[in-house]
C-alpha cells in the first residue's frame, strides 16, 4: 500500500468563528460532499485494488485451508486405519508365536520322541509276537530290526538331549 505524505489542506476562512458543535453538525450534514472531497485529493482506485488483491488472496488462502482440512481428515482416518491394523498384526503375530512355541517348544518336542519311541517299542513287541505267523520270515526280520534302530536312535537322541539341557534359540 503506498502511502503518501499527509498533505495539509487549508480549512475555510473563519472556521474559528465556529463552535466545535456547529463544527461536528456541519460535518454530519455534509459527510457525502466531504467525501468527495476528500478522495479529489487522494484517490482510493490504488487502496480498491489493493483490497480487492487481498480479498481474492484470502480468498485463496481460505479455500487452501478447506483442502488442508480435508486431507488433514483423511490422513487421520488412513492414521486410524493403519492403527487397527497394527493391532491386528500383533494379536496374530502373537497367536502365531504361541502356537509355534506350543508346537515346537522342548517339552512338547520330548513328549513327541517318548511317544514315538513308546509306538516303536510296542511295534517291535508285536513283532515278535507275530514272528511264527509270518510266511516269509526275512521280512518280519526286516521290519523288527527297522524297528529297533529306529528306536535306539531316538532313544539315544532324547538322552543326548536331556543331558545337554534346554536349546538355546
Amino acid at each position: 500500500m503506498d502511502t503518501k505524505p499527509s498533505v495539509n489542506t487549508p480549512l475555510p476562512q473563519n472556521i474559528e468563528l465556529l463552535s466545535s458543535r456547529e463544527i461536528l453538525e456541519l460535518l454530519k450534514e455534509h459527510r457525502n460532499q466531504l467525501l468527495s472531497y476528500v478522495t479529489k485529493f487522494h484517490p482510493q482506485d490504488e487502496l480498491q485494488q489493493e483490497v480487492n488483491e487481498l480479498r481474492s488472496q484470502l480468498k485463496l488462502l481460505e479455500s487452501k485451508f478447506k483442502e488442508l482440512e480435508y486431507e488433514r481428515s483423511n490422513t487421520q482416518k488412513q492414521l486410524e486405519e493403519c492403527r487397527i491394523m497394527e493391532a491386528q498384526y500383533v494379536k496374530l503375530w502373537q497367536d502365531l508365536h504361541q502356537r509355534i512355541m506350543k508346537k515346537y517348544h522342548d517339552d512338547t518336542l520330548k513328549k513327541q520322541l517318548q511317544i514315538q519311541m513308546r509306538q516303536l517299542d510296542d511295534s517291535s513287541g508285536q513283532l515278535e509276537v507275530d514272528a511264527g505267523r509270518y510266511e516269509d520270515l526275512d521280512e518280519c526280520l526286516s521290519n523288527y530290526i527297522n524297528a529297533r534302530t529306529q528306536y535306539h536312535l531316538k532313544r539315544e537322541k532324547l538322552a543326548t538331549w536331556i543331558q545337554q539341557g534346554e536349546l538355546k534359540m
